[in-house]
This record gives structure tokens, C-alpha cells and sequence, in this order.
């Protein structure tokens, strides 16, 4: 039974959001994709007829949101692991989803090390509450997140630019630096990806890379009238 992969599912109504999470999830051994959901209640009628270990749970999403699916979940006994990814950190809010029992808390804009820490967190509490063994308070302290070690990326060293993931050209990443070395303040994607000629989905890779390295620094604007957006500044 250990071997066996521990389902999965993301829901997210960022399309976009959702694949990238997809693909840290896979990077993961020991997990499984189950299948991902743009909205909390085409999510719950698949939590309700199939067992899911894992659900990675969006707290903005239309017909249901997170929060409103978490408690229809607990309430109907589902006791599965949940990490909430949400772009507001309020602590009302994050003191009733801690309540609610969920494993981890992410604020957007979060890197691949973070989530992926998260995930193993997830899997490693599942393992050890599976094994029906006897914990010794250095598992029993794993399982409640205390004790860790620092989290994953501030062990990591940062990469030169010159180690960049696959698809991400050296050359670009430069020209993104020095565009937003120029800018005087947090700035969108959707600017400096007009000033750069490139797309927005591309400009927000980038971003997202430099931010992971640590050359940049993002933040939430909650003033946009709609959805949260994230904007960048070089550090």
C-alpha cells in the first residue's frame, strides 16, 4: 500500500493557475493527478463519488467557493488533506481554515519550492497516518508541521541566470531584468510585457522565474476593482 499513489485534484478557476500547479504536482513522486475543477461544485460532486487524498483548493472561485466547499466537506465526514491557495492572507480567514483542519496555506504569488513543500508535507502526513505504526514525537511533529526545517527555498541557493529552467532563454530573462530595473515601481505583466514586445503569459514566467531567484519581488493590488492582481519590481 505505500507504493500506492495518493490521488490528487486541483481546483482553480485560473486556468492557467491550474496547469502550472499541475505541473509541480507531477513532480511530486507519490502523487497522482486525479483530475482538476474550474468551479468548487464540479468539484464536490467528484469529491462525493470518488476517493481523493489530496485536494489543492482555490479560495475565490465561482458557484462554490473553497472556503464553502471545505465546510460541506468536513461537514459530510471527508477528512482528505487540503492546501488552500488564495491571494488574500487575512487572519479571520486563516484562523477558521486552520480550524477546518487544512495541512497548508499558500498566499499568491508562491514559488515551485514552496508548493512542492507543501505537497510532500501532505503526502508524508498521509504515509505516516496510513502506517498504523507507533509515532515518536519526532513524527508526531512532522505530521503537525512543527519542528521542520527551514522552508526549501530559503535553503536553496539561487541560480545564474545563465542555469535557467527548460524554456526560458537566458537572453530574454536579461531583457525582462533591464525593462523592469527601469520602471520606478511594482509594475503588471500586461506592461512590462508591452514593453518588452512578448506576450503576457510569457512575461509572467519570467517574472515569477526572477522572483524565485530572489532578483525581483512581487506584490498583490487589491485595488483593481475585480480579481487581485499580482505586479513585480526588480529588488
Amino acid at each position: 500500500m505505500a507504493d500506492t499513489p495518493l490521488k490528487a485534484i486541483i481546483v482553480e478557476d485560473d486556468p492557467m493557475v491550474a496547469q502550472i500547479n499541475s505541473r509541480y504536482l507531477q513532480k511530486v513522486p507519490g502523487l497522482e493527478l486525479a483530475g482538476m475543477f474550474g468551479n468548487g461544485q464540479k468539484a464536490l460532486e467528484h469529491l462525493r463519488r470518488s476517493k481523493v487524498d489530496l485536494v489543492v483548493l482555490d479560495v475565490y472561485m465561482p458557484e462554490l467557493d473553497g472556503l464553502a466547499l471545505l465546510r460541506i466537506l468536513r461537514q459530510e465526514g471527508n477528512k482528505c488533506e487540503v492546501i488552500m491557495v488564495t491571494a488574500a492572507n487575512d487572519a479571520g480567514q486563516v484562523d477558521e481554515l486552520l480550524k477546518l483542519g487544512v495541512a497548508d496555506y499558500l498566499v499568491k504569488p508562491f514559488t515551485e519550492l514552496r508548493f512542492i513543500e507543501a505537497l510532500e508535507k501532505c503526502l508524508a502526513r498521509a504515509r505516516m497516518a496510513g502506517s498504523g505504526d507507533e509515532l515518536s514525537q519526532q513524527a508526531i511533529d512532522r505530521m503537525l508541521g512543527a519542528g521542520r526545517e527551514p522552508a526549501a527555498e530559503a535553503r536553496a541557493a539561487p541560480a545564474p541566470l545563465s542555469e535557467t529552467p527548460k524554456g526560458l532563454q537566458p537572453g530574454t530573462l536579461d531583457t525582462i531584468l533591464k525593462v523592469l530595473g527601469d520602471l520606478p515601481d511594482f509594475r503588471g505583466c500586461e506592461e512590462v510585457a508591452a514593453l518588452t514586445g512578448l506576450s503576457k503569459v510569457t512575461v509572467r514566467r519570467y517574472l515569477n522565474h526572477l522572483t524565485d531567484l530572489g532578483m525581483a519581488e512581487s506584490s498583490i493590488d487589491y485595488d483593481t476593482g475585480g480579481r487581485p492582481s499580482v505586479k513585480y519590481r526588480r529588488k
